[in-house]
């Protein structure tokens, strides 16, 4: 804690308005880290001319003190959401599906569909929003009981997606199809399953092949294994490395290891490579009367004054999130291996006041904004 209000006050002495550089951002990290106890934190920032600052705080495993860095892997949570929307729109984009296709053209032979509250009339529009009208699963009693007995029985708990979206089969939808918010990882597993029907691929490998690949991601890995290799060590980890909750079973509700610098680089690319894509992800899902500041679009949460859109991130033991901030240029994302109540958009804003204006941006930053009519 001295170390960082140390080098805060060297920033503030040095400049007064001094350039943002890693040490301004290692200054922050460590604050924060320091005020909650976390064992380790990391950001990367992506300024409007391409340069990424980055700086870690702490430690990536407790037990051996390894400093954290930023190569190693956290699980990224609902971060991942974002790249499922993407791949949906390219899908589109090359015709193999549409967004306003009935779920029930890829999946409408599968039993374990027909049971879901409306099923006939959901789309992939909805799925992608949050707006199909099913419940989630996490909150459950009976996704609670059968994580218990699979814990006690096996050290740790699989679910295929099936299994996961039959635990909100057969209720009341929450609302019509189109006509409602609720953030719900069980539609993202449907949607997950659509869109391998449609391409004819397993999900991941359409991810690698179509946005992994192409931008050069290279330390993003799919969950594919029980126990996640060369990851930072966090309070849930057993000793043979695996977790409580299997982190195979996120799968399209997330199910990417992840870091801060491959986050903003995918970012950076939605903006610069997909502007039309990104408009469409900005602009769609349906806005709720009652909450006017922002809405869920499709992978995005988006703030309806067009300042930012980003995503959150939590699995057991760690934390994400990312944000674009569309008049600035800027993408700053955050991890850290604490679990718990983190504010972690708050860090994200706190950089983002810290990091002096740059002047107009070019016109290659603007181009996914909301077209406003003229006259």
């Amino acid at each position: 804690m001295i170390r960082a209000a140390f080098l805060l006050l060297a920033i503030a002495l040095a400049d007064p308005s001094p350039a943002f550089d890693d040490t301004a951002l290692e200054a922050i990290l460590e604050a924060q880290r320091a005020e909650k106890r976390m064992p380790g934190l990391r950001a990367a920032v992506r300024l409007p001319d391409s340069r990424i600052i980055q700086a870690a705080v702490g430690t990536a495993d407790k037990a051996s003190s390894q400093a954290l860095d930023h190569t190693i892997g956290m699980p990224g949570g609902s971060t991942g959401k974002t790249f499922v929307a993407l791949l949906t729109l390219l899908l589109a984009e090359r015709g193999q599906l549409s967004l306003d296709d009935p779920v029930s053209r890829w999946l409408g032979d599968h039993q374990w569909f027909q049971a879901l509250p409306n099923a006939d009339s959901m789309t992939i529009r909805h799925l992608l929003s949050h707006s199909s009208g099913l419940k989630d699963y996490p909150g459950t009693m009976a996704f609670q009981r059968k994580m218990v007995w699979r814990v006690l029985r096996q050290g740790s708990a699989y679910f295929t997606p099936e299994e996961l979206i039959s635990l909100v089969a057969g209720k009341k939808p929450l609302n019509p199809a189109g006509r409602g918010y609720r953030y719900t990882d069980a539609g993202y597993l449907v949607l997950g399953r659509a869109l391998e029907a449609a391409a004819g691929k397993p999900y991941y490998q359409l991810l690698q092949e179509e946005i992994l690949d192409p931008l050069q991601l290279k330390d993003i890995h799919p969950q594919v294994e029980s126990a996640l290799p060369d990851i930072a060590w966090s309070d849930s980890l057993k000793r043979d490395g695996r977790m409580k909750y299997d982190p195979r079973s996120e799968w399209t509700g997330g199910g990417l290891i992840t870091t801060p610098t491959m986050l903003v680089r995918f970012y950076s690319a939605l903006v610069l490579k997909w502007p039309e894509l990104l408009r469409q992800m900005i602009e769609g899902g349906w806005q709720n009367p009652d909450e006017p500041d922002w809405h869920y679009g499709y992978g995005l949460f988006v703030r309806n004054d067009g300042s930012s859109f980003g995503h959150g991130g939590r699995w057991s033991g760690y934390r994400s999130h990312v944000a674009h901030y569309s008049h600035r240029g800027l993408t700053i994302a955050v991890q850290t291996n604490r679990d718990g109540r983190v504010d972690l958009p708050g860090l994200v804003a706190r950089i983002e006041a810290a990091i002096p204006a740059v002047g107009d941006l070019p016109e290659t930053y603007l181009r996914h904004l909301p077209r406003r009519e003229s006259g």
